[in-house]
């Protein structure tokens, strides 16, 4: 059995997962989410140096084995974002997706001096959904200032939709060892199942004259195809590093994440060739390029006193590397008349992303917490490659909640606050920016996160 069969196995959980988490609109630190775990999340996502529950495997593994006992942990996350579209053609249209759960399940068993444990998160994502959207074709043909013919066996719609749904679950393998008392260090293994969808005017086939040369297709703007893929889906594999030290009221922690290579298939594109007179025509597809990137990060807390604990962490996203060029390839047409392999190359031109997050905890009496935090992060974005269907702008996150430990149960809560971000795309290129310039991408969001763990019979050893 080859490696990347096996993986396609170990990846049916997680296509269940996401059959409940499908699709998340947007992540928070460009496609990643701030943090995992109501108790991170409540302070900003600090949480390299403090990570000791379950959703320590997603964060930082050599938080688990701070566990003293074996540990059963469920999360949920409710995501609520507000994403809008503007430009001159005239829209000013909202996403009409809505509200998103993101779950999490994970075990830590503690052995002696090692801790193991397993866990199934939805990492992150990015989309949104527009529809009756004018296109760049519905407003020059209503314009009045071309020929009423100029289009004649096109299809021309007055308006169209954009669609994009990426969403990435993963399963966590964890093994971390207390090496000293004051030293713990651990490793995750990230088997990752990501799935894709896209719509790109899907109605709409251009073969026009625009330029009057007297050839039809042979300018910018003159030739396009409507694209509608769906079920593209890849199983990848990275490793997550990562070490904690405590010397009296002062910890630090830190963590590193490898580069988790995709190359998305299995699915079909259906190609709009109503221009050529062949209809809306089926291919099989393939995506290069959505590469999910390596990250490394560092994060120190202080105990202040008894009772009040600040945190803060700095993390590096290489998005450079990971997001430069998505390249969808089409084979085998499903009509014979149309053209046989073809290349698109949508460009991204991704950053990379320093992320600073800052938290602070205070427990008011036993068994209480109460968790205040911040994270900003630049999106990765470049404004003259920014569009509708990759809106990872959010950038300022303040965030808060509470939680409360009786016996076995810890039950936490949090909410996170992206706050409003406004990104102009300049570009007068239609190729990279069909709306025009001066084109606008608006997001804010809610997100609700909830908790529950529940200590279970035994205790570390050793």
């Amino acid at each position: 059995m080859t490696l990347r069969r096996t993986l396609r196995l170990a990846a049916i959980p997680l296509a269940g997962l996401l059959l409940l988490a499908v699709p998340p609109a947007a992540g928070s630190n460009g496609m990643n989410m701030i943090g995992f775990g109501a108790e991170s999340i409540a302070m900003g996502g600090a949480d390299l140096a403090i990570s000791g529950s379950a959703s320590a495997m997603n964060i930082n593994p050599a938080g688990i084995g701070r566990a003293p006992r074996p540990e059963l942990a469920f999360a949920l996350g409710v995501m609520s974002p507000a994403l809008e579209h503007e430009d001159r053609l005239g829209n000013r249209a909202e996403d009409v997706l809505d509200r998103y759960p993101m779950p999490f399940v994970g075990y830590v068993h503690p052995l002696g001096d090692v801790t193991l444990g397993v866990g199934l998160f939805v990492q992150g994502g990015m989309g949104a959904e527009y529809r009756g959207l004018a296109t760049p074709f519905s407003a020059l043909a209503g314009s009045g200032r071309m020929p009423p013919d100029l289009f004649a066996g096109s299809a021309v719609p007055a308006t169209d939709r954009t669609l994009t749904n990426l969403a990435h679950a993963k399963l966590t393998p964890t093994v971390a060892w207390r090496v000293r008392p004051d030293w713990t260090v651990g490793a995750s293994l990230q088997i990752s199942y990501v799935t894709a969808d896209m719509e790109l005017f899907p109605d709409t086939s251009v073969r026009a004259d625009v330029d009057g040369s007297g050839a039809a297709g042979d300018g910018p703007g003159e030739l396009f195809f409507g694209l509608d893929a769906e079920g593209l889906s890849d199983v990848g594999l990275g490793l997550r590093l990562g070490f904690q030290h405590e010397s009296g009221r002062l910890s630090v922690g830190g963590s590193y994440a490898t580069e988790t290579e995709l190359d998305l298939g299995g699915g079909s594109m259906t190609m709009n060739l109503a221009a050529m007179g062949l209809g809306k025509v089926p291919y099989d597809c393939r995506m290069r390029g959505l590469t999910w990137p390596r990250q490394a990060g560092l994060g120190v807390a202080y105990q202040v006193r008894s009772g009040i604990l600040a945190v803060a962490d700095v993390d590096w996203v290489n998005w450079s590397s990971a997001i430069s060029t998505v390249e969808i390839e089409l084979e085998n047409p499903g009509v014979a008349q149309a053209p046989g392999e073809r290349r698109i190359a949508l460009p991204m031109g991704w950053k990379d992303q320093w992320v600073a997050a800052l938290g602070v905890e205070l427990r008011p009496g036993p068994g209480w917490a109460l968790r205040l935090g911040y994270n900003h992060g630049a999106t990765p974005v470049p404004d003259a490659l920014l569009r509708p269907l990759f809106p990872a702008i959010a950038e300022r996150h303040a965030t808060g909640g509470a939680g409360l430990s009786r016996g076995p149960w810890t039950l936490d809560f949090a909410l996170e606050v992206a706050l409003d971000s406004r990104k102009t795309n300049p570009s007068e290129d239609p190729a990279v920016n069909p709306f025009g310039p001066g084109s606008q991408e608006s997001l804010s969001q809610l997100v609700a996160h909830f908790m529950v763990r529940r200590s279970l019979a035994g205790r570390r050893s050793g």
